[in-house]
């Protein structure tokens, strides 16, 4: 259960979460001059909407991109235990990967290799035959689950309904409850159709590696 709930509620999966934060205040504070002052000229009121939307739209597009790690398998590595530690191994199959990485390792040092070159190589050569024999199993890259736009998203959409139902018991013309209700919806809601786009985005991207590394 705790894990689950860490996936949902984690401020860390949150990059770049200072562009968010940005975008939000500035839709706060144009909702609330467009309520309190409410110019004649609404250009610029169209403008800080949109600039507070594309910001938004930009922090979606990096925290998707922060998110995307180089699979283990192919990154590089020169030292043998600390390379093999990090796959996704049983402790079966990594205890006979690194003897096997070890003892092609000591037949390059026989060959007059430093202890540092041969367990480069080794590693080298592993990651070579991986991408040869394993990649049409294996992605480039690894993808977020992203649950925590999930989390937040409820979080979101809880604290409106809570707040609406304060404004309509005690405040029914409040403009900071009507505010905070019209932030909480609009990103929580973004948020969830976040999540889905990410989805999408993330079977794109697999399908697209899959053809590619079918050719």
């Amino acid at each position: 259960m705790r894990p689950l709930i860490r996936k949902l509620f984690s401020l860390h999966d949150l990059k770049y979460g200072w562009l968010l934060a940005l975008s939000i205040f500035i839709c706060a504070a144009t909702f609330y001059a467009d309520r309190v002052i409410d110019p004649e000229d609404q250009f610029w009121l169209s403008a800080a909407y949109g600039l507070s939307f594309g910001i938004a739209v930009l922090w979606g597009a990096v925290n998707y991109i922060a998110h995307m790690h180089l699979n283990r398998l192919y990154r590089k590595g020169e030292d043998i235990p600390a390379y093999v530690a990090q796959l996704a191994l049983s402790e079966e199959d990594k205890q006979e990967l690194q003897n096997y990485l070890e003892d092609y390792a000591e037949d390059l040092r026989s060959q007059g290799r430093t202890q540092e070159e041969a367990a480069r190589e080794a590693v080298s050569q592993f990651r070579v035959q991986e991408l040869l024999s394993l990649s049409k199993n294996s992605l480039l890259f690894e993808l977020h689950a992203h649950y925590y736009l999930l989390g937040w998203s409820l979080t979101a959409v809880a604290a409106f309904a809570g707040l609406a139902l304060i404004g309509w018991m005690t405040f029914p013309h409040s403009l900071l409850l009507l505010l905070a209700e019209t932030i909480l919806a609009a990103y929580g809601f973004g948020m969830a159709f976040l999540f889905v786009l990410y989805k999408a985005l993330d079977a794109l991207l697999y399908r697209k590696l899959k053809e590619h590394l079918s050719d």
